[in-house]
């Protein structure tokens, strides 16, 4: 009897650790491709609701993203940090540095605020939507 009720512990132990290994494999799977729909470059459109104009920077800021940064421009100043997604729809960009020209781009602050706050995002027909805890905050198109 003691023999039979160690097989049946030993074959529950070992269904068990199977189907965890499943479940987290598919489970990163699912994370990478949401990942790699960021991995590109994006071109601001608008910011906080505006859509932007040539009075508002001197070129369209972007934004480069790979798998765990990224490097962009401001419209005129470049732009690099770290980049930081779990694949559930949060973004962060962390250590965020800036050159510093001096510029006549009346939103680069805000720009450079509001990806300081960023903490999610979505994408849909081909743009990415950021948000920040207060809602959204930019969108871009694909570049």
């Amino acid at each position: 009897m003691k023999k039979i009720l160690m097989l049946f512990v030993a074959v529950s132990l070992a269904c068990s650790c199977k189907s965890s290994k499943t479940t987290n494999s598919v489970a990163a799977t699912n994370e990478s491709s949401i990942e790699k729909k960021l991995q590109q470059t994006w071109i601001l459109e608008n910011l906080n609701g505006k859509v932007i104009t040539d009075k508002d920077f001197s070129s369209a800021p972007k934004l480069e993203l790979t798998s765990s940064s990224f490097s962009g421009s401001t419209g005129c100043n470049g732009i690099k940090g770290s980049l930081e997604s779990d694949g559930a729809g949060k973004l962060k960009f962390p250590n965020l540095t800036s050159e510093t020209k001096k510029c006549d781009a009346k939103k680069e602050g805000e720009f450079m605020q509001l990806l300081r706050t960023t903490s999610g995002y979505s994408i849909e027909n081909n743009k990415l939507y950021l948000s920040n805890q207060f809602g959204l905050t930019m969108s871009f198109k694909k570049g």
